[in-house]
């Protein structure tokens, strides 16, 4: 026969100090016969006033409520307790709903916006996911105006009115970046703080796409063209840090995240004997470290970054020597100076498509760009294939150099006959071109002693002047 879940008498002082959990029992209730709803609950190591009841005009379809009064260490007395559950029974028969009450006070306590912004970075941190800092840091900017407001204010039209703000400002792209780090911060809310209920909408509803939409969505990105990738590689001056910024992603096909965080100490030797730059698993996308191989042409870009003593970074801020930021500015200057429309993303998609037109397999190709295998090939196959992605990087090198070399030989020939004029002799472009060959190979004999030397070695031997200065420098 089961045992009886509770009992009913009249508290006392003696009763509640007698009490003990029935064997057996892991929870047990002496009911009040003076108060309705009023008890005592025993549990293994402590005794409890307890209220149950119905809100006000709920009928027996409304489950009951229960009400914790305190311990009987906190109220140590039985009438005590009665006299408050009275006054609470008194509460509800006024229309109030005390347990909905204090739920709601301790749903306060955790529910300022700041304080759920450190927890969701601390789980996100827990499931260490790569791109929590560029997330908190969108977050806590574009909500700073209610850090210290309960999570509730965020309602629907206050977040369109937030996004609407930075689409005003031509901010498209981080518009709809806010809106999808929002909304996954709000259903974290939800579901694992639960301090709101229901994650609110933004109050927009999107147009409907027109044919034109559907083909750039559809068309999302581009692969720049040879005389786009030439055009834009002069404009990315090496005498900035944005500038060699832009060429190295234009080298490695690398995310921005992946050049803007780059640090010194990670060119490394591989277990191969060549240099490589170990990328650590943090700042991957991914998830896995990834080893960029080291090229003479990348190395040689990489010796000639300024180091910053305020920081290890290739690329630092010239303002703070942190990491650079202020993205859509610099991009925005680069496509004027170089009149050419391109997203840095773009010059990842670049590389990539310029791989498979110079013949790099397919899988060598999407390791070049950080790409993990799937399925059972990611399970039995571990190579990392440094030779062959070293290979593939070379030959992606091989023709950005002859691009370059073929655009500095028109300039390096228009100059020289500026230079000498139209009644001198000016050597003909076939001159020009076998003494630009000779350069081509001198420079090229130089990236290859160049990509077997350790990241800050001494004493190089003297750099090959490849092109006039006036014809710009590679």
């Amino acid at each position: 026969m089961e045992k009886a879940s509770s009992a009913r008498m009249k508290l006392t002082d003696a009763i509640a100090s007698q009490a003990i959990l029935p064997e057996g029992r892991s929870d047990f209730t002496i009911w009040d016969t003076e108060a309705r709803g009023f008890g005592l609950r025993l549990r293994a190591t402590t005794k409890t006033w307890i209220l149950f009841y119905r809100p006000a005009g709920a009928g027996r379809s409304v489950a009951a409520k229960r009400f914790k009064i305190g311990t009987t260490t906190t109220i140590k007395t039985a009438s005590e307790a009665r006299k408050i559950a009275f006054a609470v029974l008194g509460d509800i028969a006024r229309g109030k709903d005390p347990a909905a009450e204090r739920a709601e006070l301790k749903r306060r306590e955790k529910a300022k916006v700041k304080d759920l912004l450190d927890r969701y970075e601390k789980s996100l941190a827990k499931r260490a996911y790569v791109g929590r800092k560029g997330v908190m840091g969108l977050l806590r900017t574009r909500l700073a105006a209610y850090l210290d407001r309960d999570i509730r204010e965020l309602r629907g039209p206050v977040l369109a009115a937030i996004s609407q703000r930075i689409e005003d400002q031509g901010l498209d792209g981080a518009a709809k970046a806010f809106r999808t780090r929002c909304g996954t911060f709000l259903t974290w809310c939800q579901l694992t703080a639960k301090v709101i209920d229901e994650v609110p909408v933004f109050g927009q509803k999107q147009a409907r796409s027109t044919r034109a939409d559907k083909l750039k969505a559809e068309e999302k990105g581009r692969a720049l063209t040879d005389d786009e990738i030439v055009a834009l590689w002069f404009a990315a001056s090496p005498s900035t840090v944005f500038g060699r910024l832009v060429r190295h992603l234009l080298l490695t096909g690398g995310r921005r995240k992946e050049g803007a965080l780059l640090e010194r100490k990670w060119y490394v030797a591989s277990t191969g004997g060549r240099w490589v730059l170990a990328l650590p698993a943090r700042i991957m996308k991914s998830g896995q470290e990834f080893k960029l191989p080291v090229t003479g042409q990348l190395a040689d870009l990489l010796k000639h970054c300024p180091q910053d003593a305020r920081s290890d970074l290739y690329f630092p801020s010239d303002r703070t020597g942190n990491t650079i930021s202020g993205w859509t500015k610099f991009v925005a200057e680069m496509r004027e100076a170089s009149g050419v429309d391109f997203s840095l993303h773009d010059l990842r998609r670049t590389m990539r498509s310029n791989m498979s037109a110079l013949g790099v397999p397919v899988d060598i190709a999407e390791l070049c760009i950080a790409h993990t295998r799937r399925g059972l090939e990611k399970i039995y196959n571990k190579d990392e294939a440094e030779a062959a992605k070293l290979d593939a990087f070379k030959a992606w090198h091989r023709k950005i150099d002859q691009l370059i070399a073929t655009e500095n030989l028109k300039r390096r020939t228009a100059a020289l006959r500026r230079r000498l004029g139209d009644g001198a002799h000016a050597p003909t472009a076939e001159e020009v071109e076998v003494e630009q060959r000779a350069r081509n190979e001198e420079r090229q004999a130089y990236y290859d002693w160049l990509e077997q030397q350790p990241e800050g070695f001494d004493a190089p031997p003297p750099r090959p002047v490849a092109e006039d200065e006036d014809a710009g420098a590679w």
